[in-house]
């Protein structure tokens, strides 16, 4: 099996596998415990963007602080890379909504599933770090 370097990345690089990406997992913990819910979403400057019918999702954003994690992954390659985003999060405004759009990176969060999404959610990243597999290291016997 391959094995990989695995290599810190900076927050510019985070940053830019954010924007590549369409689909996060938000991260909280709820009264059973950890949960890891996917959404999709766009990225406004440093900002996660996405939006939900209300419900759970929109009930996270009163938790302190937020996590929202995004990868991509070669299995066939054994490549890969990981982003983690902590911060606090909110609901906006409808009326921030406008200003919100034209300040975004990327696709427009379109919900996959049925139904009217129309609670916007933000998380302010406070703390970004990111991980990825690097160059292929020497095969070591076990």
């Amino acid at each position: 099996m391959v094995q990989r370097e695995l290599i810190e990345m900076t927050a510019d690089e985070c940053y830019a596998r954010l924007a590549s990406a369409q689909v996060g997992r938000l991260v909280y913990v709820d009264d059973i415990g950890p949960l890891a819910i996917p959404v999709n979403y766009c990225m406004a400057g440093a900002d996660i963007v996405f939006r939900v019918e209300g419900g759970a999702k929109a009930h996270a954003m009163r938790r302190e602080v937020l996590a929202f994690e995004v990868d991509g992954i070669d299995a066939d390659r054994h490549s890969g890379w990981s982003v983690l985003v902590r911060g606090p999060g909110e609901e906006l405004p409808l009326a921030e909504v406008p200003a919100l759009l034209r300040s975004r990176d990327g696709e427009f969060p379109r919900p996959w599933a049925s139904g009217v999404h129309n609670v916007w959610l933000r998380i302010s990243a406070q703390i970004v770090t990111g991980r990825r597999l690097g160059a292929e290291l020497p095969a070591v016997a076990y």
